[in-house]
């Protein structure tokens, strides 16, 4: 096999084709890419962990004789990476022994016959839901925040996909808190599907919806779930799992409305959290409070030595006075999470979650305008995204 690339798109292809290399099995052939080359000069990339897998049709600059080899994934793209030159020259000779070169520099690296690859799923899909990639993305990092880890409950270690009516509702919980972001397209279907998919796929899909643009296509079998676009496809298996009903959770009842600048009041958390992760390990969980009086938000941290202490005005503010306490990590996650230059607090008590709104309100109307037109764009009529965070208790020192 001998096969010309330009570096950039080598690299590229190499790059994606990570999302799906195992780095930790003793089975050489998931940890590595093959390289499937055609006459046509298409040149496929593979990688499959057992778990996900990456497909990928990459046209090279030429293919001068065809073949198909697994190389190890990390050594491939560390050697296509420092290469010089801009066209890099990969072949292998009859022995498997793989010759990467640029420039006047060559790596020599042992490959594996593409045929010991390990077998991938039969994918088709039962079903399909089509949507922008960047809109896909959108979703996907307003969530997976709150995305448990290692829970024992297997559907919290994943995001949950629902299609419904138009709508796609991606939502996450660890427990601690919860992320759901609702969007309704305009030719989404009306079928009702809904499916759990791994936190660890939903990162490398995210890394890998990086500069796509295009529309992508999410098709699911009873087990696994595929993303398309383009010239690629990324799927997974599904976690197995029911989701739970998390709008039980959402709070009732609401005492407080309080209006504020987004960008104030994460500045002014995470200038607090400079106090809280200073704490003595072994102590209680350190907390930010949050108080609610006369049109002023509060924010203040305390620790053994030092403290941090910031008043915000806020926009508005309906109801009730009140204190409440949270980790600064779970808040400054859910302030993270929200795009909007103004947030609506709704809060019960100080032993009841609150729940974090986008809210445009106070937007003026070129700001609300530069959004709707995104939304026209990209085939959005509306988007509701919502962020429980659960409070701590206080012990005031």
């Amino acid at each position: 096999m001998r096969i010309l690339f330009k570096k950039d798109i080598l690299v590229a292809a190499v790059t994606r084709a990570m999302s799906a290399v195992s780095t930790n099995n003793t089975i050489k052939a998931i940890e590595g890419i093959r390289i499937t080359a055609r006459k046509d000069g298409v040149c496929l990339f593979d990688s499959y962990d057992l778990e996900k897998g990456f497909h990928s049709e990459v046209l090279a600059e030429s293919v001068e004789e065809e073949g198909a080899f697994i190389f190890n994934g990390q050594k491939m793209m560390q050697f296509v990476r420092v290469l010089p030159g801009e066209t890099l020259t990969i072949e292998v000779e009859e022995n498997g022994l793989a010759k990467i070169s640029g420039g006047e520099s060559v790596f020599t690296l042992n490959t594996l016959p593409g045929e010991m690859f390990p077998s991938t799923p039969e994918l088709s899909g039962d079903w399909e839901f089509r949507v922008q990639g960047e809109e896909l993305r959108d979703s996907i990092q307003k969530t997976m925040y709150a995305v448990a880890v290692n829970d024992p409950r297997p559907a919290l270690n994943g995001i949950l996909f629902r299609f419904d009516e138009g709508h796609m509702v991606l939502a996450a919980t660890d427990s601690y808190r919860l992320a759901v972001c609702d969007k309704e397209f305009v030719n989404g279907n009306g079928e009702r599907h809904s499916i759990v998919v791994p936190g660890k796929t939903v990162t490398e899909l995210n890394r890998l919806l990086g500069d796509v643009r295009e529309e992508v296509t999410i098709r699911s079998t009873r087990k696994h779930v595929l993303f398309t676009w383009k010239n690629t496809t990324f799927f997974s298996r599904l976690i197995d799992a029911e989701y739970m009903d998390y709008e039980k959770f959402m709070p009732k009842n609401i005492q407080t409305k309080v209006y504020v600048r987004t960008e104030e009041l994460l500045r002014a958390v995470e200038r607090a959290s400079l106090v809280t992760e200073s704490k003595v390990v072994g102590q209680e969980k350190s907390f930010v409070r949050l108080t609610v009086k006369e049109n002023i938000l509060d924010v203040y941290a305390v620790s053994m030595q030092e403290t941090a202490h910031d008043e915000i005005e806020l926009q508005d503010m309906e109801g009730q006075e009140l204190k409440i306490g949270f980790g600064s990590k779970f808040l400054l996650d859910a302030l993270r999470a929200c795009d909007t230059e103004f947030i609506r607090i709704e809060l019960v008590s100080a032993l009841i979650s609150a729940v974090i709104y986008p809210d445009d309100t106070f937007e003026d109307e070129a700001t609300k305008e530069k959004r709707m037109k995104r939304f026209e764009n990209r085939g959005v009529v509306s988007e509701t995204n919502r962020h429980l965070v659960v409070p701590l208790h206080m012990r005031e020192s």
